[in-house]
């Protein structure tokens, strides 16, 4: 999500996100939630013991990108499309 976006902003990328995924037919909806454990527990765990780095996140999430595992590159290229669309089509320009 883009760092700009305002508080009001990222509650609404965040509910389309959110709505999005949950509208999902139940198979492919688990894969997700799979998929967000199994790629978000180490940063989970990071930020629970206070050494959340965001540049290493980045880097990670950047290694996901480019993963030669397709499921992981497609769960990137899912929750980066939902976010896009909502940046650009849902957030006012005056947020």
């Amino acid at each position: 999500m883009s760092p700009t976006l305002d508080a009001d902003a990222r509650a609404v990328v965040e509910a389309y996100v959110a709505s999005t995924l949950h509208s999902m037919p139940e198979h492919l909806r688990a894969g997700v939630a799979v998929e967000s454990v199994a790629l978000g527990g180490r940063s989970w765990l990071e930020h629970r013991i206070g050494r959340l780095d965001e540049q290493r996140v980045r880097a990670r999430v950047d290694g996901w990108k480019t993963s030669s595992i397709d499921p992981i590159r497609q769960y990137v290229r899912l929750l980066e499309s939902l976010v896009l669309f909502a940046e650009n089509e849902l957030v006012p320009e005056s947020l």
